[in-house]
């Protein structure tokens, strides 16, 4: 069994994902007017590196303080009852998966990379494991604990936060109904949302969209002091190093690769939408390669990821089968021959593993409530 996870498997976490109604990543977002994926960028940490350490903070905090939910432990003790066991692949940078027992790191490809490391932000030289208390305990990040219709000052864009002066402030500045975009109206109603580089309190308090001055940033601790960053697969990344992940992938290969043809493939992809769609592309990119039929398909069909090979080549059909678990995005191509695509959507990954599970625990004879479920074909 391929275990494939994205954002959605973190929800049942406390985690948000990058868009859909599950979205919420950092409140100073919506202040500073940035999407996810602008933010995310290697660029960030060069233009303005405490604000860009502010949000990696506010997301590794997140990722490493909680919990994987059960979802984990149910797709992991399917796995061990399988004869030839699971491997993880997911895009989910949380580290969740490497603390799942059953899986740990032995089985577990995270493509995307994880929090749980750092590397030097030219990309060269080692990978290093993250110590909270010596990366990012010393950054210090005020909270975002504004309330709607407070007043404020704000940094326009252009001043980088790289100083006090250019901070704004005015009656009309304050913060909006959500509590983190910040609005500016006239006595006549006339107005909108204000981008802001940097938002404070009246009267010189901290900035709640970078790290506080003085504090230490990150950097290589095996020697130099260079500048570090997450390990992680940033949008527009040409330095991310990859030594990491290869050795992982490497591992994944070794594993599938001693998959016998006559092994029946089950594939579940949890949470894997459309707006990262690595895991998603990659899981049936899989399931259509195990049910080719002829021989030589390791050089017919495409990688089905630039880091793992494709299945051996066999004489006969082999089976395989894709369960697509998303709560909005469920849908899956047609089933043909021994490929099959199951969908199960309206449900959030914790909910339809546990019922997925009591269906598997009932005895043959046990009706069980129907789970909203779809088979293209």
């Amino acid at each position: 069994m391929v275990i494939g996870t994205g954002a959605g498997m973190g929800v049942d976490s406390g985690l948000g994902t990058f868009r859909g109604r599950n979205a919420g990543v950092w409140q100073p977002l919506k202040a500073m007017q940035r999407d996810f994926s602008e933010m995310s960028c290697p660029d960030v940490f060069e233009e303005d590196a405490r604000a860009a350490w502010a949000f990696w903070k506010f997301r590794h905090d997140a990722y490493t303080q909680s919990t994987p939910h059960d979802g984990y432990d149910i797709l992991s003790a399917w796995g061990s009852q399988m004869k030839h066991g699971c491997f993880s692949i997911t895009s989910n940078i949380d580290g969740h998966w490497a603390r799942t027992p059953g899986v740990g790191v032995e089985r577990t490809y995270e493509m995307h990379g994880s929090l749980t490391h750092m590397q030097r932000m030219d990309g060269r030289g080692p990978i290093w494991p993250t110590k909270a208390e010596r990366d990012y305990q010393p950054m210090r990040v005020a909270p975002w604990d504004l309330t709607p219709r407070e007043p404020v000052e704000i940094l326009r864009r252009g001043s980088g936060g790289k100083g006090r002066d250019g901070w704004e402030g005015a009656a009309d500045l304050k913060v909006g109904d959500d509590g983190a975009t910040i609005v500016s109206y006239d006595a006549d109603g006339v107005g909108g949302p204000v981008e802001a580089a940097g938002v404070r309190r009246p009267g010189g308090g901290p900035d709640l969209c970078r790290v506080e001055p003085g504090c230490p940033l990150p950097c290589d601790p095996t020697g130099g002091g260079a500048p570090a960053r997450p390990n992680v697969l940033m949008f527009g990344d040409g330095s991310f190093n990859s030594d990491r992940i290869d050795e992982q992938a490497a591992q994944y290969t070794h594993w599938f690769d001693g998959l016998p043809s006559t092994a029946k493939l089950v594939v579940v992809e949890v949470g894997a939408g459309t707006a990262v769609p690595t895991i998603r592309m990659a899981c049936d990119r899989l399931v259509d390669q195990w049910a080719i039929a002829s021989g030589g398909c390791s050089e017919r069909a495409e990688r089905w990821t630039q880091r793992s090979s494709s299945p051996r080549g066999s004489t006969s059909r082999r089976h395989a089968t894709l369960v697509r678990i998303n709560l909005d995005q469920s849908e899956v191509g047609i089933s043909r021959g021994m490929a099959q695509r199951i969908s199960i959507g309206g449900m959030g990954a914790r909910e339809a593993l546990q019922k997925l599970d009591a269906r598997v625990r009932a005895p043959p004879s046990q009706a069980c409530p129907p789970l909203m479920t779809r088979g293209a074909g």
